[in-house]
Formats: structure tokens, C-alpha cells, sequence
């Protein structure tokens, strides 16, 4: 009598809704099986072939995002995975709909730069007939505009007028105004460091009868250390007692 194939019968197992179930397992060895996670998501493992033909992992993020790796190199990775930024069109509430705008370069030689305009809150790009409101200042930081005076001044007698820089900044001095009635000589110091009591001189000044005021405007800032000062000392070069005075200016950084 001729053998002939049979089907195997399907087993189940213990089951209180007595459902089929299966297993996948390895071809080549069945005790190699898959198995679930606690969520019950079954887990696969992807591959791709590397310019070598060379089985690769697919790499994912922590957040199970791809990670792609956009650097080309003509062995290792000779097709990189490119992300691109893009913008959103100007809205006032952004979404997945609005995000349609691709970024432009520009090249610098070997650089790549992206592309840049300016404009202002309705959109309108700056031009010669919609300039850009620009405020002039000499230094960033907190605004110093530090007045004194000294009284009665005898003739030939001297006074210093001083500004201390606060505590954890830099003061860039920038300007220094000295003002009297008579004639008068004005040297601006620096001391090199808090409480030092070394004083390098940077500026000295006269006035005259026809231009009783002196301003020193410094352009290219005297940075002054925390703790250290600056000194003004004012003399009297005329013949009788007056009073002196002087605003010292810059910006605490």
C-alpha cells in the first residue's frame, strides 16, 4: 500500500476560551521562540545592507524616532539619511499645516551659510523706505551716569570726585564731564585693581574762560575692574575758591 501525506493536526493548548494558539520560532531551532514584552507588543529587529553588503541595525532615538545619520562618506555611508529644516508660514497659531517653508543657503567659499532677511512685525522686509529703528549706545549693561561736586575749592587746591564699581561687574567708562566757572585742570584715573590705591592716569584736560566745560569722550571704552575706581582730580587754576563738578559715564557689565 502506497504511503501518502497526512496533515498534522492542530493542538491547543490549556486555554479557558480553548483558542488555537501558535508560536514563531526559528526554522532551524525551534527553542529559539519570540516572545512578547509586558504591554504584549511583539518586537522585530530591522536590518539594511551597508555599501558592503553587510547586515546594519536600524537605529532608533530614545523616543523610538529614526535616527538618521546625514554625513556623507563614500564608503561607510555613501547614501546618508538627510533631515532638512523647515519653517513654518507666519501665523498666529503654527501647525502641521503651516509647516511649509523650506530654508535657503547661500555659499561662502567652502561655507555654507543660510539665507537671512529681516522684517519687521507685519512681515514687510526692511528697506530704504521701511528702515530698521536702530538705537545708538556705546556700551551694553547698566546705564552709569555718576554726578558729584566739591565745594569752595581754595585757588590751586585740588579735589577728587570718585565712582566705585559695583560688586561682580565691569564698568566701560566712556565719557567723563567736568564743569566750572574758572579755569580748571582735570586728570581722569583708573585704579588697576579693588583697593589697590594704584591709580594709572589716562586723561588730562583743561578748560578755558571761552569754553568753561570739558568733555572726554573716550571711544574706544576704559574697562575698570569690579571693586576698583575711577578717580577725577579737579584743581583750581583760577584765582578764587569755586566749586567743581563732574559726571563720570560708561556702562557696568
Amino acid at each position: 500500500m502506497a504511503d501518502y501525506n497526512s496533515s498534522l493536526p492542530i493542538r491547543t493548548e490549556g486555554d479557558p476560551q480553548e483558542k488555537v494558539q501558535s508560536k514563531i520560532v526559528d526554522f532551524t531551532d525551534p527553542s529559539k521562540g519570540q516572545v512578547v514584552d509586558t504591554d504584549g507588543n511583539a518586537h522585530v529587529e530591522m536590518h539594511g545592507n551597508d555599501p558592503s553588503s553587510t547586515d546594519q541595525v536600524l537605529r532608533l532615538s530614545e523616543l523610538g524616532a529614526l535616527t538618521p545619520d546625514g554625513v556623507y562618506h563614500a564608503a561607510d555611508n555613501s547614501k546618508p539619511g538627510n533631515v532638512g529644516l523647515i519653517a513654518s508660514q507666519r501665523d498666529a497659531s503654527p501647525s502641521d499645516s503651516t509647516q511649509t517653508e523650506r530654508l535657503t543657503s547661500v555659499s561662502n567659499g567652502s561655507k555654507r551659510l543660510l539665507d537671512v532677511s529681516i522684517h519687521d512685525e507685519n512681515g514687510q522686509v526692511f528697506s530704504a523706505s521701511n528702515p530698521l529703528p536702530v538705537t545708538s549706545v556705546d556700551s551694553e549693561g547698566d546705564e552709569v551716569n555718576a554726578f558729584d561736586s566739591a565745594s569752595t575749592v581754595a585757588a590751586g587746591s585740588s579735589a577728587d570726585i570718585e565712582y566705585t564699581v559695583s560688586v561682580g561687574k565691569v564698568l566701560k567708562l566712556s565719557q567723563v564731564h567736568v564743569s566750572a566757572s574758572g579755569k580748571v585742570k582735570a586728570e581722569i584715573k583708573v585704579e588697576s585693581a579693588a583697593g589697590s590705591g594704584s591709580f594709572a592716569t589716562k586723561f588730562v584736560m583743561f578748560n578755558s574762560s571761552a569754553n568753561p566745560n570739558i568733555l572726554a569722550s573716550v571711544f574706544e571704552n576704559v574697562s575698570v575692574a569690579a571693586g576698583a575706581k575711577v578717580r577725577v582730580t579737579i584743581t583750581n587754576r583760577d584765582t578764587s575758591p569755586m566749586d567743581l563738578y563732574c559726571t563720570i559715564c560708561g556702562h557696568e557689565i
